[in-house]
Formats: structure tokens, sequence, C-alpha cells
């Protein structure tokens, strides 16, 4: 995939999902065309982190005030409509309400499966939520020399 690109309208999508779902973490996934810009899909996604919290405590910690969980059945969902348009997922995306965006270490242990990103061209995008309000984001992806998530350019 080449050089990661993202309209202005699927940014107010983003921050607007993570403002409504505030003061929990809003998360989501984008699609869209392998080649070129535009023609992307912003699917916001139910963040189910607080029904996992709830049914086993032991096993899922963390709220959804600190985490975030995509439905599996919702995530599949999407990456088979995707499929049928040519489409590839390009980013995910959630929120840090009252906190910075950066990559955490939880954020690191979903993006990978077995040591490795489940989708390596796909970019994660954190939106910082404070007081309510999306006052900033970064772009993550992965760095294959380095073999971990950095911080990318948009």
């Amino acid at each position: 995939m080449g050089t990661f690109f993202i309209e202005k309208v699927e940014f107010d999508l983003i921050f607007e999902h993570a403002e409504e779902e505030h003061p929990f973490e809003c998360c989501g996934i984008i699609t869209g065309p392998e080649k070129g810009e535009g023609g992307d899909t912003v699917h916001r996604c139910a963040n189910i982190q607080n029904r996992l919290h709830k049914e086993n405590p032991e096993e899922h910690p963390r709220n959804a005030r600190t985490a975030y969980y995509i439905d599996p059945d919702e995530l599949l969902k999407i990456l088979k409509s995707a499929r049928e348009e040519s489409h590839s997922i390009k980013a995910f995306y959630h929120s840090h309400p009252e906190n910075e965006a950066y990559f955490s270490e939880e954020d690191k242990k979903r993006a990978l499966f077995f040591g490795e990103p489940a989708y390596p061209e796909a970019k994660h995008i954190v939106v910082s939520v404070m007081d309510g309000k999306a006052v900033g984001y970064k772009v993550f992806g992965w760095d294959e020399g380095k073999k971990e998530f950095a911080e990318k350019e948009l």
C-alpha cells in the first residue's frame, strides 16, 4: 500500500465519534481502495470492553475508560465487505480519554499476533480527548526494520 492519506471529513467523523463516546474510548476502522486517495469509509465500531470486563474481570481487568475491544463479529463483517469491494483495511482508530495520543503497550498488544502485526500495512490513529473535546491525534505504523510501531507522518 502506498502513502497513507485521509480526508479532513474523515478526521471530523473520527473526532466526532471520540467526543460522543467520551469518557470511554471509541474505536473504529477505515477501509478504502488499495491504490489512490479518497473513497475511504470510516466504520464506527462498538467498544465491547465494558461488557468483557463485566463478564470476566480477571481476563479483562480494564474497562472502556482505558481500553477498547472491537467485537470480532463486527470486524469480520467489515473485512468481508471490504474484500467484496476490493478494499483493504487502511487504519484502525481509537481514543484516549483524558490522555495524550500515544501508542500504549495495550495498543501494541492488540495490534500484534504472535509478535507480528495482524495488519502490517494498516496505520493506527490515536485521538487525544480532553474534557470531552478531541484535541489532537497521532498516527502509528509498523516499522519492519525496528520490529515495532513508530509514529508516522500523515
